[in-house]
């Protein structure tokens, strides 16, 4: 009986530690929201009414937990989804997400800040051309913007460390999470460190060139300078002479904040895709992908990104490598993630669902997430449904509502949290490294969802 009552007493501190436990669970019921502009920097969406870039203030919605007394905190930036695009063209795009107060990037920044961190929903540069006739353009555009977007997030992180005393950041201790486009940016801010990288592709190569063999982003030519800028943003690019449009002169990247550096520690990618993967080596950043294993709109595994015209059409782009590729990848053959193999979750409910849906293989940074039918892709967004612009996303997510989303986000939560104890080295490291009970209370919320063929 005195070894049952030790047992129990023992358990019940571990729960009661985890339930304190800062970072790893909710300490806060009240969260503060500000506005700022992290930067400007030049867009090219007026280039086709007028010929020329404009200089965009670039916005970030800032979550901090109210009254909160710690100086030194981490922090996660929330990079928007939107396929580079507007939300609204008319007679081209209606999309019922793609702006900062997206329900799902608001619902998870409050869910941050909640457990003690600070966090920020970002706005980037948008355009490109999803519906051009040629394929070539397709994808130059698409590149293009995915250099800017890149060049932004970069922007943002050394942002808030320039300002980390405003904010009370701890800088070595910093998250990227995207969604959907947002995913895209933040694998390649995870792995792309070069320029040359672009023009080095392996899957497949020169993937990123014209076919007159020039590049589709031309960082700097010999006698003039920097044009599309560096990765980094942190040098002054202008159109060259001889060209049409943009007009000669104008301004494509403007640095901010160079004296700080682009690091962060941790990359959550939720339904994005990798431009390559030879941009990843073991100097890139510790990586966890999320995504529905049947997504339509972005590829699982290595493939052609394909634009949806109408119900019969579709436009494709470039081969680009999904999250289930991207994580064997790094498993198979870098040792970028493997402080998450000491994670106490073995007997997990997750880890037997994860195992089976990747075909027998448990990838240490793979959450394989299946929607309640087979073309849902983002179970996790929710938005009002007498919004005019919800109709196109209500036929890949006819079951939307609040409460499904928040589920999922539940899940998502818990498989990202712990490990972002880990790859932070964060007080609640300790925890989820050595008490499998904290991983097996704190998962008794995830959501299991029902393999889409067996559903509506």
């Amino acid at each position: 009986m005195k070894k049952l009552l030790l047992l129990l007493f023992t358990f019940s501190l571990t729960l009661t530690s985890v339930e304190a436990q800062r970072y790893l669970t909710e300490q806060f019921t009240k969260v503060n929201k500000t506005t700022t502009i992290y930067g400007t920097n030049y867009t090219v969406l007026a280039v086709p009414t007028t010929g020329r870039t404009l200089a965009q203030p670039l916005v970030a919605d800032v979550y901090q937990p109210d009254a909160d007394v710690e100086t030194k905190r981490p922090m996660m930036i929330y990079v928007i989804t939107g396929n580079f695009l507007p939300r609204v063209i008319p007679g081209l795009r209606n999309a019922a997400s793609g702006v900062r107060k997206d329900s799902a990037a608001v619902e998870i920044a409050n869910r941050f800040a909640k457990l003690g961190y600070v966090s920020a929903v970002i706005d980037y540069r948008l355009g490109w051309n999803p519906v051009s006739p040629s394929q070539e353009e397709r994808t130059s555009t698409l590149i293009n913007a995915s250099y800017r977007g890149l060049q932004d997030v970069r922007t943002a992180i050394r942002f808030f460390k320039r300002n980390a005393a405003t904010y009370n950041i701890d800088t070595t201790k910093i998250i990227l999470w995207g969604q959907g486009t947002g995913g895209y940016i933040t694998l390649a801010a995870a792995s792309l460190d070069r320029y040359s990288e672009i023009l080095t592709t392996k899957k497949p190569a020169a993937k990123f060139f014209l076919s007159n063999g020039n590049p589709m982003v031309i960082e700097q030519a010999p006698g003039f300078g920097y044009i599309n800028g560096d990765v980094e943003a942190k040098f002054l690019g202008k159109v060259p002479p001889g060209v049409t449009a943009p007009a000669p002169g104008d301004t494509l990247c403007l640095p901010n904040h160079v004296a700080n550096t682009s690091d962060f520690q941790l990359c959550v990618n939720v339904g994005g895709a990798l431009g390559d993967i030879s941009w990843y080596d073991n100097k890139s950043v510790p990586t966890l992908s999320i995504q529905c294993v049947h997504d339509p709109f972005a590829p699982y595994e290595s493939a052609v990104l394909k634009v949806p015209v109408n119900a019969t059409t579709e436009l494709p782009v470039v081969e680009v490598q999904g999250s289930k590729f991207v994580q064997t990848f790094i498993d198979d053959s870098l040792t970028i993630n493997k402080r998450f193999l000491g994670l106490k979750d073995a007997n997990n409910p997750y880890k037997a669902a994860f195992t089976a849906r990747n075909g027998g293989k448990y990838l240490t940074g793979l959450y394989p997430m299946f929607g309640d039918t087979v073309t849902d892709s983002s179970p996790y967004e929710f938005f009002d449904v007498q919004d005019t612009l919800t109709k196109f996303a209500l036929t890949t997510n006819p079951r939307m509502s609040s409460t499904k989303a928040r589920k999922y986000i539940d899940s998502m939560m818990i498989f990202v949290v712990p490990r972002a104890c880990i790859a932070l080295n964060l007080p609640c490291n300790s925890l989820v490294n050595s008490t499998e009970e904290v991983l097996n209370a704190y998962a008794t919320k995830l959501l299991i969802a029902p393999n889409p063929a067996q559903s509506a």
